[in-house]
């Protein structure tokens, strides 16, 4: 199915030994940008290097020029302008069962070479009808996400309170039929409310 905007959901992945947290669960934020022309220009709004990035491309074959306007090469050239540094799985997804699928366009070493600003990981192919490599794409995803520098600290509580606010708001605004879009000076106003300190 195509995305329209951004979907956003939560993967909870469980560890046996997590030292620098108490707990033995980490949510992951999952933000499924749109991959439509006219979805382009949001996207960098949300691009930061303390995120983990997987870029999708289809090996099925269906995508007749992997390498163009909407390839692997363009998604990372905007995540390395927007998001220098960041870390970039790429999985190839409509794979089946992985032997009738396409390679990527390029190898994973050439792909490094022309981003070297970007940590590139190869996620290799996987099948979301199927489920061929689900298991192991999450398991890559998570011990990834680890690794990022920052990803292991909480939140304070008052961001945490901003967020279940936002939430609400805009689950209110839908329920009315609203677009889910406010002011700056509001979210100020609710950030105070939620005692998110200035800085």
């Amino acid at each position: 199915t195509c995305t329209e905007g951004v979907a956003i959901s939560d993967l909870h992945v469980t560890f046996e030994e997590l030292p620098a947290l108490p707990r033995t669960t980490l949510t992951l934020k999952l933000w499924d940008f749109g991959g439509q022309t006219e979805y382009y220009t949001t996207h960098v709004a949300f691009l930061d290097t303390r995120c983990l990035y997987i870029l999708v491309w289809d090996a099925s074959g269906a995508q007749l020029d992997p390498e163009g306007t909407h390839g692997v090469s363009f998604w990372l050239h905007s995540i390395q302008t927007h998001a220098p540094h960041a870390t970039v799985i790429i999985v190839g997804s409509k794979a089946e069962d992985g032997s009738m699928a396409h390679s990527l366009p390029r190898s994973i070493s050439a792909y490094r070479a022309q981003f070297p600003h970007l940590r590139l990981v190869d996620g290799g192919l996987m099948d979301s009808r199927t489920g061929h490599r689900i298991p192991e794409v999450k398991a890559l995803v998570r011990d990834t996400a680890l690794k990022i520098d920052g990803i292991q600290q909480t939140a304070p509580h008052s961001w945490h309170r901003l967020a279940q606010r936002c939430a609400k708001e805009a689950e209110e605004m839908e329920m009315e039929g609203k677009a889910p879009l406010v002011r700056e000076s509001e979210v100020r106003e609710w950030a105070l409310e939620a005692e998110v300190a200035e800085d």
